[in-house]
């Protein structure tokens, strides 16, 4: 696994995740465990602030990525992407690029790392 720290987000008010030594594109940067969540819970979890760090997972569950997981922010020009394992119920973090050390990581919440579809008004750049 790559090394990677949580710091202030030069793109937006939050954390981000950043390299703190270069990594080659292609290599795994994190594996998180996640918390799956049924989708009939969905509207109480749209009640607290957990809403802005969920992913979609399968058509009856949704999950909260622990680890550094939910703290990746979005670009729709991203050097990194998640990836889902369903056997072991966690999420891949992977370089699509190569990432400098002292860069921030960012994958495209639309789970394809070219797919430009606008996100939802779930979405806050100020959170």
């Amino acid at each position: 696994m790559q090394k990677i720290t949580i710091q202030q987000s030069n793109v937006i008010k939050g954390l981000g995740v950043v390299a703190t030594d270069d990594i080659k594109k292609g290599s795994v940067i994190e594996i998180v465990p996640l918390l799956l969540m049924p989708i009939k819970e969905f509207d109480l979890i749209r009640q607290t602030k957990l809403y802005y760090y969920f992913f979609e997972y399968t058509n009856s569950h949704f999950a909260i990525a622990l680890g550094y997981g939910s703290l990746y922010n979005h670009s729709y020009i991203p050097n990194a992407r998640y990836l889902y394992n369903f056997k072991n119920k966690t999420l891949v973090i992977k370089a699509i690029k190569n990432i400098k050390k002292g860069e921030e990581i960012f994958f495209n919440y639309n789970y394809y790392p070219n797919d430009k579809t606008p996100l939802g008004d779930w979405f806050k750049t100020d959170i």
